[in-house]
This record gives C-alpha cells, structure tokens and sequence, in this order.
C-alpha cells in the first residue's frame, strides 16, 4: 500500500508544472544556446535556473529559466563589491556601527566584527569574498550610502542600469526577505561589470586573507575561501576556475557565481537554487560545455583604429580651427563563435567625422565603427581621447579687442608707408627738379658766353 502510494505521488509531480521560489511558473522550454543555431547538445542540470554568459561579449552560451524570479541569497554580495570599488577607496578606514554588528541573523556567516571596530575596505572585501560576512557587509553598505535602506536602492538602481530586469534589493548581504529578488541573467550582467574592476581582478582568485589586529581585537582573523572549485585540496577544485561568490538560505537553497578562464575565453556560470553540491557540479557542466563549444576571437583592436579629428568653432561666420584630437574604438571587439568556425566574411565599416564642432570632452563618443562578419554586426563608438574647450565669451571679447589693436596697428603702418612713400616721391621728385632747372641754368649760361665770343 505504502509503495503504490509512492508511486502515485511521483507521477503526479512529473505531471504537475514547476514553480520558482516566487510562484511564477517556470520556463518549460528545453535549455537554449542561443549564441548559434547548430544544433549542439546543452547540458542537463539540477539547478532550477541557469546560465552561462561569454564575460567578454556577453553572449549567451546556455540559459535555463535565467528570467525566473529567484531568491540570491550570499550572491548579491557581488553587487555590494561592486558598490563598494565604484565609489570606494580600499585604503578608507570602516567603522562598525551598532546596526551592522547587530542586525544579521543569528547564526548566519559573519567575522565577529564588534561595534566600533575598524578595518580597511580592501579588509572588509575580503570579508565578504571568503567568509561572505554579513555584517561586513552591512558596513560596506552604510560606508558607501550611510545607511543599509538608502544602500539597497542604490544596489537596485545599478542593477537597472546594467541592463537587469527582474531585480529589487532590500539588504546588502542577502539574508532572506521575500521582496530581495534576481534572475541568473541579471546575477550575470552584475558579475560581468564586477570582472572589469582591476582591484578586483587581483582579489578574485585568492582564497586566504588575514586581517592583522585591530582597535577591538588583539588577534588576527584568518579568512579561508569557500569556493570550492577555487579550492586545489577540494573534490570540486576546477583547475580553470578563477573567482566567484557562493551562497546558501534555507529559501534560496545554494546559489553560486563563478569565474572561468581557458586560453583567450572567459566564462560566467550562474547556478541557481541548487540541493547540496549540485552548485559545483553544475557549474563545472557549464564549464566543460562552454569551453568544449564556443572560443572568444577578437575581431579588432581599438589601437588599429586611431583616427585624428579636427575641432573647430564657428562664429559670425567664420570658421576656425581650434586643435585636434585623436579618437579611439571604446574598446577592443570580440565575439564568440563556435569552437570550430572562423570569422568570416569579415568587414569594416569606419563612420568617423574629419572635423568636429566644439565643445568636445574626454571620452564623449564621436562617430561608430561596425564590424560586419556572416550574419552578425557589432558596432562600437569612437570616443575623444582629449577635451577641447569652446571659446568662453571673455575670450572672445580679448579676441576682439585683440584683433582691433592689430587692425588699428596695421592701419597706422600702412599709413606711415603711405606718408613716408608721399614724402620720398616729393623728395626725390624736387631733388629732380632741382636737377633739371640747375642744368638749364648751366645751359643758358654756356649759351650766354657762347654769344659774347
């Protein structure tokens, strides 16, 4: 009897549709890899969501239920990092407030940070990246904000301009609440910002830190990694694993980002409420999959590209020439292909100004350039590698007045040449006057004689 109830109960849950954390129904769709239309076998995984996104083109290579409303857990401390370099210094000093200290659950991941203590933020990152302290990063939070609420909208705002759709922060850790919320796609996007950070590029792949003594504590904390596929001595070490965050609720179930590097391509996996180490065995899957199928080529570089562009100015008409400027592709251009194609076709559209109105700034972007190959077009922009100013009005005036006296100068030399040119003509002209009655004299004299003989 008890066996047949069994069976009955597991063959009305492969019936029944699947539900995400927040009752949405889940995308029964198979898992998609949607960077090419070659049929190529996607992975099959435990996690309820998914995805696996190209770190430097931002494609994506595999997703599962990646737009799925999803509770993040310890993950959403990626965007308290990245808060916290955005608008940071890793030498400023963090004080711990009461609220900090004392707001996070018991038992939940911590340091034993103690109201008042200080440390720097690059301790406090660390803090958060291998020990995923709380309330460290409640302080990172305030430090950045002022207060943990003011923090969450921030962390939010971010979210939306990174291109996240279906993501609402409450908190700066992750602790559960039932309106602290995002997807695999944005948890990706966020990660993928996060990477272009250089001081956290040196951070992401230590797994030991040690924070010396402090104002409140007399011995130093040594902090261990928890990732274990950054872990060598762990089952799940990925020898091409190079960062990431994990993170675990009793509502979220573990979550985990992770960084991957092979050769010239870079991997983000994003694996959502997974059941015991389903997390790194799932990532690994993405991994082995990623790699095994797609490369990372560059289709060209921004120094190729330099382009030289001249500011100018016009003003009641007339046109002139302020300087020029060098302008530059915002960035190198790389795409993801399959593993056994090549770019093909490749072509180079260079929409580019040769001269250019001012004012222009540093960095403004200043005409595109498209890179064209099979199917695919890229475009990126040209931006100002200098500012050039316009003209200021008490410039303009100086110019004028400038300009007056030059005029007023030129005149006045040209009618000094004229004058010294009058009085030359009437010198030489009497002189010769004087010339040609003095040879007449001289003349009718001889004459005179000439007669009396």
């Amino acid at each position: 009897m008890k066996q047949s109830f069994l069976i009955f109960i597991l063959s009305l849950s492969l019936t029944m549709p699947c539900f995400s954390a927040f009752g949405e129904t889940i995308q029964g769709d198979s898992p998609t890899n949607p960077v090419t239309t070659e049929t190529i076998k996607a992975p099959e995984l435990n996690a309820e969501a998914a995805i696996l996104m190209d770190a430097t083109t931002g494609e994506i290579l595999y997703e599962k239920n990646s737009k799925s409303k999803m509770y993040p857990a310890s993950i959403t401390k990626i965007m308290t990092v990245l808060l916290a370099l955005e608008k940071g210094n890793l030498n400023d000093t963090i004080t711990f407030s009461h609220d900090a200290v004392y707001s996070i659950e018991p038992g939940s991941a911590h340091i034993a940070m103690q109201e008042g203590e200080q440390i720097t933020l690059e301790q406090a990152l660390y803090g958060i990246l291998l020990r995923s302290a709380n309330e460290v990063a409640n302080a990172v939070g305030e430090y950045v904000d002022g207060s943990i609420p003011a923090f969450a909208q921030h962390m939010t705002q971010r979210a939306k301009e990174l291109g996240c759709e279906s993501t609402n922060f409450l908190n700066a850790n992750g602790l559960f609440d039932e309106n602290h919320y995002t997807t695999a796609y944005d948890m990706a996007c966020i990660a993928r910002e996060l990477l272009k950070q250089e001081a956290y590029q040196k951070m992401m792949s230590n797994t030991y830190y040690e924070i010396p003594p402090t104002n409140k504590q007399t011995e130093t904390r040594y902090l261990h990694g928890q990732h274990q596929m950054l872990n060598p001595k762990s089952i799940y070490y990925y020898e091409y694993a190079t960062g990431g965050k994990t993170g675990y609720t009793w509502e979220a179930l573990n979550t985990l980002v992770t960084f991957a590097k092979k050769g010239d391509t870079q991997l983000i996996a994003v694996v959502l409420k997974c059941k015991g180490a389903e997390h790194y065995v799932d990532s690994k899957t993405l991994f082995e999959y990623g790699f095994s199928n797609f490369q990372t080529v560059k289709v060209f570089s921004a120094r190729d590209y330099i382009k030289t562009v001249n500011v100018v100015e016009t003003y009641k008409n007339k046109t002139t020439t302020l300087g020029s400027i060098q302008v530059v592709p915002k960035e190198d251009v790389y795409k993801t292909i399959a593993t056994n194609t090549t770019l093909s076709d490749l072509k180079i559209d260079v929409n580019c100004p040769e001269t250019i109105d001012a004012p222009i700034s540093e960095g403004q972007e200043i005409g595109t350039i498209t890179a064209k190959t099979g199917k695919d077009t890229i475009t990126t922009s040209f931006v100002a590698q200098s500012a050039v100013a316009a003209t200021s009005e008490e410039a303009r005036l100086a110019q004028e007045k400038e300009s007056k006296v030059k005029l007023l100068k030129t005149i006045g030399t040209i009618s000094l040449g004229i004058l010294l040119s009058c009085l030359i003509v009437f010198a030489v002209t009497r002189t010769i006057g004087h010339l040609k009655r003095k040879r007449r004299k001289r003349l009718r004299t001889l004459r005179r004689k000439k007669y009396r003989r």
